[in-house]
């Protein structure tokens, strides 16, 4: 089973590619097959017109070295894969953001001889935070977000027509900001629920969806005094998966949910919510993919985004969200053998309730286009641009424009 990254950030600072130099160890080193163990080196340089996403913020341009191992191998019927990056961060005039970003994550998909599946996985990251869409005054200064997550899943029936699908996931969030407090939180969720093959590219599912999210110091009734959030989710889900090759696939979602805050009930929810992404290949060379949502609470997309609890990086959350509605759009080009290029666009549109009760329509767009170019085997150069916007209605000062430019060398070796 392959990882699917949750698209909860509406537009963060364009993260340079990563690159890999791949080693292999032992006997074999240079044979044809490859080897499932890699380190690597990076350097990758970014400009940002917006460092902060704030009204007027500064602009700053910095550079990123990292260096990354990790393998992937398939052991009978099972998987077991392990990866870490670490990448040191250095500012050119905004000193005080200097930081050492990192993330590490391992995984185990397991079977047995009969009818039997799961996966286990776990993953830590550490960046700066860039919460865009909050309803927490904006911050001009460091911040330094660690995330830890961890999840389990078990199948039961097969290749058969009828599946029952167990899951469980956890995850924490910490902001070094003392200003963030109220945003520190820890969640988990819970799933179960039975999916049914009507025939070799259809398969229709419901289960029943449970999630919690603790915020310990959600509520500051005075200075100092601090007073906590529960929020719990009830979700009954409805899927369907329409699968006609590879690279085309439809996956949909409609639930009934009910949210309810033990503190900041202004957040609580009950409704219908759901999802559906689609991907489409017309050509060898031609892709495109596209997403709409409308989920409820903070850690939406977390919770309901097929597979996000794998793997995945918690970034640009919508603290405070009471609803959050996503369009997506992606194509892909492979211009030659050795060049791709790549496009997209996203629109979110978010109610956020802030700390006194009050509601706000909060909107963020932005836009991406970037290039890779294989020059060899062993070499890989990226280029990449976007833009982001956000307009909060009622407060001007949550507004801001941002540009990032960004450009990496990949070296590696299989």
């Amino acid at each position: 089973m392959h990882a699917q990254k949750i698209q909860a950030r509406s537009c963060a600072t364009l993260r340079p590619l990563i690159a890999v130099l791949a080693v292999a160890a032992g006997t074999g080193a240079w044979a044809d097959e490859p080897s499932p163990y890699y380190i690597g080196a990076s350097q990758a340089f970014t400009h940002d017109s917006n460092v902060y996403r704030i009204a007027g913020g500064p602009a700053d341009s910095y550079s990123s070295t990292g260096l990354l191992g990790g393998f992937d191998q398939t052991i009978s019927r099972q998987r077991i894969y392990a990866s870490a990056n670490v990448n040191y961060n250095k500012y050119r005039r905004l000193g005080t953001l200097d930081n050492t970003s990192y993330g590490v994550n391992a995984g185990w998909d397991w079977a047995t001889i009969d009818t039997l599946s799961g996966n286990f996985n776990a993953s830590a990251n550490q960046s700066l935070a860039t919460l865009n869409n909050n309803a927490s005054q904006p911050l001009a200064a460091r911040n330094i977000l660690k995330t830890e997550q961890f999840g389990t899943s078990v199948r039961w029936g097969g290749e058969g027509l009828l599946n029952l699908v167990g899951s469980y996931a956890h995850s924490r969030l910490r902001y070094s900001a003392p200003e963030y407090l109220s945003s520190q939180s820890s969640a988990d969720a819970t799933s179960l629920g039975v999916n049914y093959r009507l025939g070799p590219d259809v398969t229709l599912g419901t289960a029943l969806r449970y999630t919690r999210t603790d915020s310990p110091y959600a509520l500051q009734p005075s200075p100092g005094n601090y007073q906590p959030n529960t929020a719990n989710g009830r979700n009954l889900d409805l899927t369907a998966d329409w699968r006609t090759t590879e690279q085309t696939r439809v996956n949909a979602r409609l639930s009934w949910t009910r949210l309810t805050n033990s503190g900041l009930g202004a957040l609580d929810f009950s409704g219908l919510t759901g999802a559906v992404s689609a991907n489409y290949a017309p050509t060898a060379k031609l892709t495109f993919n596209a997403g709409v949502s409308r989920d409820a609470g903070t850690y939406s997309s977390l919770f309901n985004y097929p597979g996000a609890a794998r793997g995945t990086t918690l970034q640009g959350l919508s603290a405070y969200s009471q609803t959050t509605d996503t369009y997506s759009l992606g194509v892909g080009y492979a211009a030659t053998a050795k060049i791709t290029l790549n496009a997209s666009v996203q629109y979110n549109h978010a109610r956020l309730i802030d700390a006194s009760g009050n509601g706000h329509a909060d909107n963020t767009r932005s836009a991406s286009l970037g290039a890779n170019w294989a020059i060899a085997r062993s070499w890989l150069l990226a280029c990449n641009v976007a833009h982001a916007s956000r307009t909060l209605e009622g407060n001007a000062g949550f507004s801001y424009t941002d540009n990032t430019a960004s450009c990496s060398a990949q070296f590696t070796l299989r």
